[in-house]
């Protein structure tokens, strides 16, 4: 809205004078009848001085109108009549004309001059604010060479002060280099040639300069001057100080000489390679790695890289593409540019393969890392150092490596290496398979790892004699993989380093195992031929022995029978001996047929022709009936029985019989070996689903070595105390076999000689 009251302005400013006029000169028309126009001729001018050319020429046109409506005949009408009217309006409109011209132009150039004036002041106030602001030095001179004026940061630079300026202490003729200066312009701020171009095109272009400071001392600068367009005899020059650059560039070339020092001097290839299509760092590996085959060319490098392929100085090799040293057709080098891409294009000791200009194998280890700028990379810089001959050292070591292996792994013998801290260094194929470990779980370990402790303990000393330079051979056993303990000959052989120091030792390790389990075979062969010959003279003895007891057991009862039948046959006795004989002779007929008994059963377990007649059988009243049948034996060595029967014992099926004949046995021979006044306890329980009989006395004992052969047949344990008590030495042997014919065993207990002796049968509930 503003802006559109200020562009009608001129136009009301128009309408304003025109109106103001026209109603003047209705008042003073009597005195204007000659001169009508004279007003509005000011009107015309007042809105063209105004409003410019456009509110000038409406002025012209409303002041034609009026005149010829109120002033011209006929009045109040807008025709003209007479010639005379038509001429004087146009008069008017050509002169008003002509003063709207020269107005406009009058106030364009009033414009343009303020204009000007306005873009003066804006220069001259941002120069002045560059001078005050002492961001670079300022001076104004004129052509004689004195100062006129200088801003703070031009003092600052030469060591002076605006009172020393102010002084007429800066000179420059003291501070401009007697080099910097020519004959002919010895007191200008500028060198001779820089004076000339001054002088001919008013301007001459920066360069560089020196001024002497006021302590004496130089200070660097970069000077441009220019002649003032308003007075041609000053000069306005800007002064830059150089010091920090030249600093800069001296600590650069410093820097530069000592890079360049230290590329000439490495030991080790030094260079940079360039992309000439930097690539982004997210493209895929396969693309950047055509793309290093596709742009990728060395940029600099120093000489002795340049002779790692064989060229003399650096100057040879630069440029050369990527492709021309490092095959493509090699993966090796694919992998090794993964590498660098996945490692985020930063490598240390990575190998490459790579070729001469002759054409030769090299093989470098490289350190290298890449520049990236703004996603994508541009350059690489690295080291490298040749490895070739270590390369084919270690390949032609890896050989030898591997024929001595070949050879180890053929040799049937374990064999290792361990360094002076007791390490695997090396082992053969026999070693590692006879552990069931692969190399990589053997090398590097502490042989106590793999042993075992206890083992180690036991082979600790022969390991520190080889540490210390002994050799030593030993029998050992050693854990096999299969977890049986196998006998081995271990032969130490210590290995000394240049300086005749142990560095460690080899092991030879030779599995006897096959070798001692036949030594003890042999010796246990010969055991068992000694303990077969000793059983065979054992068994003969006791052939002899029973042959001997026997004929004794049977001599007694005979001839007692034989004497009281010759008695009885020659004498004639009273009945009451007549009766002993009797029972003398019946009681020596049992004992001979119960010996003749014992001897066919015997008999009948060697054959394997002792049948049982198997029922169910009570064994309480068994057992009574056994205890009743030793009795008077017992009770005429004032032996007491003690009896206690479980009452949960049910019936077994057995031979009653031959169950009965156990029993007794057990009993007659507690009652036989218990001293005058002893005890002999009977037990009977259940215990689960078994029957238990036990028999215990307090007689004689029986010895520890002897109780495993207390039921071998013709086992005596005293050949004399047997015949003393009678018996044969085959009760026992009879017991066992009819017990376990009823599914059950038999078992003997002792503490001791003298200490009592107790026997046990467990008998199922329902034996078959």
């Amino acid at each position: 809205m503003k802006g559109t009251r200020s562009l009608l302005a001129p136009y009301a400013v128009a309408l304003l004078a025109v109106g103001s006029v026209l109603l003047l000169t209705l008042l003073l028309q009597p005195l204007l009848k000659s001169s009508i126009f004279l007003l509005f001729f000011a009107a015309v001018a007042v809105s063209a001085w105004y409003g410019g050319m456009e509110a000038g020429l409406l002025a012209t046109a409303l002041s034609t109108l009026a005149v010829s409506y109120f002033f011209l005949e006929p009045v109040f009408s807008l025709l003209v009549a007479s010639l005379d009217n038509i001429l004087r309006l146009g008069l008017f409109v050509v002169v008003t004309t002509i003063i709207n011209l020269l107005n406009s132009e009058l106030r364009t150039a009033k414009q343009h001059l303020q204009t000007s004036l306005q873009k003066l002041q804006v220069s001259e106030a941002r120069f002045r604010r560059l001078i005050e602001s002492n961001i670079i030095g300022v001076i104004v001179t004129n052509m004689d060479g004195a100062i006129a004026e200088a801003n703070d940061a031009f003092l600052r630079m030469v060591g002076y002060s605006q009172e020393d300026l102010q002084a007429g202490r800066v000179q420059w003729r003291d501070m401009i280099p007697p080099e910097y200066i020519e004959a002919n312009n010895s007191a200008m701020p500028t060198a001779g040639y820089a004076y000339a171009e001054l002088t001919t095109k008013g301007v001459c272009q920066p360069f560089e300069n020196e001024y002497i400071r006021k302590d004496n001392s130089r200070v660097p600068i970069l000077l441009g001057s220019a002649l003032l367009e308003n007075n041609p005899n000053e000069i306005i020059s800007f002064v830059l100080d150089l010091s920090q650059r030249k600093q800069a560039e001296l600590a650069l070339s410093k820097s530069e000489e000592r890079y360049r020092t230290f590329l000439e001097h490495s030991s080790e290839g030094i260079w940079c390679i360039e992309l000439e299509v930097p690539i982004s760092v997210d493209c895929p590996e396969d693309a950047q790695i055509e793309h290093f085959y596709q742009y990728v060319y060395l940029a600099e490098c120093n000489n002795v890289m340049a002779q790692m392929y064989g060229c003399s100085r650096a100057e040879e090799i630069i440029g050369v593409r990527l492709g021309d040293f490092l095959v493509a057709s090699d993966p090796h080098n694919i992998a090794y540019l993964r590498n660098f891409i996945r490692s985020n294009y930063r490598l240390i000791d990575a190998e490459s393969h790579e070729i001469d200009k002759q054409g030769n194998s090299k093989y470098f280890l490289n350190n290298l890392v890449g520049v990236v700028e703004n996603g994508l990379l541009v350059r690489a810089w690295g080291t490298q150092r040749d490895i070739t001959e270590y390369k084919r050292a270690e390949t032609a070591l890896r050989q030898r490596e591997d024929e001595l292996r070949l050879i180890t792994n053929a040799v049937p013998v374990q064999i290792s290496y361990v360094d002076g801290e007791q390490r695997y260094r090396f082992n053969n194929k026999g070693y590692e398979h006879w552990f069931g470990l692969p190399a990589s779980e053997i090398s590097g370990k502490h042989i106590r790892e793999i042993l075992g402790e206890s083992v180690y303990q036991s082979i600790l000393p022969y390991v520190e004699t080889v540490l210390s330079g002994e050799q030593v051979t030993y029998e050992t056993q050693l854990p096999h993989k299969d977890g049986t303990n196998h006998y081995m000959n271990v032969t130490y052989i210590p290995q000394f380093n240049q300086q005749g120091k142990v560095a460690g030792f080899v092991a030879l390790i030779t599995d006897i195992t096959l070798h001692k389990l036949a030594e003890q075979e042999r010796e246990l062969l010969l055991e068992r031929e000694q303990a077969a010959r000793a059983d065979a003279e054992a068994a003969s003895r006791m052939k002899d022995e029973f042959l001997a007891t026997l004929s004794h057991e049977l001599r007694t009862p005979l001839n007692a029978i034989l004497g009281w039948a010759q008695l009885l046959r020659t004498r004639k006795f009273d009945e009451t001996m007549t009766g002993r004989a009797l029972e003398t002779i019946e009681r020596n007929t049992k004992s001979l047929a119960q010996l003749i008994e014992d001897v066919l059963d015997v008999s009948r377990i060697i054959r394997g022709t002792l049948n049982l007649s198997m029922n169910r059988v009570k064994l309480v009243p068994l057992v009574e009936a056994a205890i009743d049948t030793v009795y008077p034996a017992a009770q005429a060595k004032e032996i007491s029985i003690n009896c206690r029967f479980d009452p949960e014992v049910e019936v077994v099926v057995g031979d009653a019989n031959r169950l009965q004949q156990v029993v007794w046995n057990l009993l007659s021979n507690a009652v036989k070996f218990t001293p005058k006044g002893g005890r002999v306890d009977v037990q009977l329980e259940r215990i689960e689903s078994y029957v238990q009989i036990r028999v215990s006395d307090t007689g004689g004992g029986i010895a520890a070595e002897f109780l495993p052969h207390v039921f071998e047949r013709f086992r005596q344990a005293d050949s004399s105390t047997t015949r003393s008590h009678g018996g044969l030495g085959l009760g026992l042997a009879i017991v066992r076999h009819l017990v376990e014919l009823h599914g059950g065993t038999v078992s003997a207990e002792s503490p001791g000689i003298g200490q009592g002796a107790t026997f046990v049968i467990s008998l199922p509930m329902k034996a078959i």
